[in-house]
């Protein structure tokens, strides 16, 4: 979150003022006073598939996908943030804190997700086929019976579309191809494929264009639950 820093102010009058609008005085001292606003925002776990001992699918030039997907999940963490969400990431480096065991790395991350009692889960990924074989584009693995993370998925691709860098090639069940940190996820989730690795022009965009992306992805989001919010004050 954003952190106000307010100096030389009547202490009675700002506790009334931030009070009203839901915010929490975190810390103060004779000097000052730290707040930190929109308590009340949901929270949103930003999760940066692999990283560490799994390094994803591989360039031809070499990048790797856990390096692409801190970046955008970073950018796009950042945009959230400054909109008044509350985010939290499943990493933030490259240095993670689980087991090098693939199920035991998923657990941690739904675990991270549950602790801090989130409310949706956003998993950006990067996908991969054969190098240049036609496959390209942009897909969300998402639980069919979960109609606001099928509305989010739609509200992010629609977002991606709006870029025209690549084909949006639809929404995909978790409950016929089932993924760990969906399925087994008691957090609202979603597992979003950005672009192919192995498609040269999804690569070439994804290099030069990083942060339209990521804008993308923040405003789908935002939009998503705002409409949410909407439709629950109808």
């Amino acid at each position: 979150m954003k952190k106000i820093q307010i100096f030389s102010i009547s202490l009675g009058f700002l506790i009334v003022f931030l009070l009203g609008f839901g915010a929490n005085v975190l810390f103060f001292n004779d000097d000052s006073i730290e707040v930190y606003a929109n308590n009340n925002m949901e929270t949103i776990v930003i999760d940066a598939g692999h990283g560490g001992y799994d390094v994803g699918c591989i360039a031809l030039d070499g990048t790797q996908e856990k390096d692409i997907t801190l970046d955008i999940a970073s950018s796009t963490g950042e945009l959230l943030e400054e909109a008044g969400y509350n985010v939290v990431y499943t990493r933030t480096s490259d240095n993670v804190s689980w087991p090098e065991d693939n199920k035991e790395d998923l657990q941690s991350r739904i675990d991270i997700a549950e602790d801090a009692d989130a409310n949706y889960y956003i998993s950006i990924h990067i996908n991969s086929s054969d190098y240049n074989d036609g496959a390209s584009g942009y897909e969300t693995y998402v639980d069919f019976n979960d109609d606001e993370m099928v509305e989010m998925a739609e509200s992010i691709h629609a977002q991606l579309e709006l870029l025209n860098y690549a084909q949006d090639r639809g929404l995909v069940d978790t409950n016929e191809t089932p993924l760990y940190v969906v399925s087994n996820n008691s957090i609202p989730a979603l597992l979003l494929e950005v672009e192919f690795i192995t498609d040269t022009n999804d690569f070439n965009y994804m290099v030069n264009n990083g942060d339209d992306l990521s804008q993308a992805i923040a405003n789908g989001i935002m939009n998503s639950i705002e409409a949410e919010e909407i439709s629950k004050e109808v």
